[in-house]
């Protein structure tokens, strides 16, 4: 299933953008949201294994608590992202990613979230349970 289908499965939609959306500013200005509803899917290589780490767009990730949770915990490089996801960095989609995933509470005050859509063109507009659904992923607070 493309991730299209899968978005549309969801209850999502792929927002065809048109041009490089790489940053929450740039989110922000071209989908009209609030910074926190951008979220970031971002690839950690922990101890044990890695992890899609989704966060909203006020946020950062605390290597602090992941590392209190996950032990040794680092940001993936590019090259990591791509063979893990199948995805660049900027176009990581919020589902169909196979690794254990992790949302951080922030993200599920919002009704709908946007975050990557597959390439970096591309943005998914997605319900943030629907998220936590499909990925099984756990809610814990990893924000600063």
């Amino acid at each position: 299933m493309n991730l299209e289908e899968l978005a549309s499965r969801l209850g999502g939609e792929i927002l065809n953008i048109g041009k490089p959306v790489k940053t929450v500013k740039q989110a922000v200005r071209e989908t009209k949201s609030a910074p926190k509803q951008i979220i970031k899917s971002l690839i950690f290589i922990s101890e044990k294994e890695p992890l899609l780490v989704i966060v909203d767009g006020d946020s950062k990730v605390s290597l602090e608590k992941l590392k209190n949770i996950f032990g040794d915990v680092r940001l993936a490089k590019p090259k990591e992202v791509k063979e893990l996801t199948g995805y660049e960095v900027g176009g990581v989609p919020p589902v169909g990613i196979a690794l254990r995933t992790i949302v951080d509470p922030k993200v599920l005050e919002n009704d709908y979230v946007i975050g990557g859509g597959g390439s970096i063109d591309k943005l998914m507009k997605i319900s943030p349970k629907k998220i936590v659904e499909h990925q099984r992923a756990e809610i814990i607070d990893v924000s600063l």
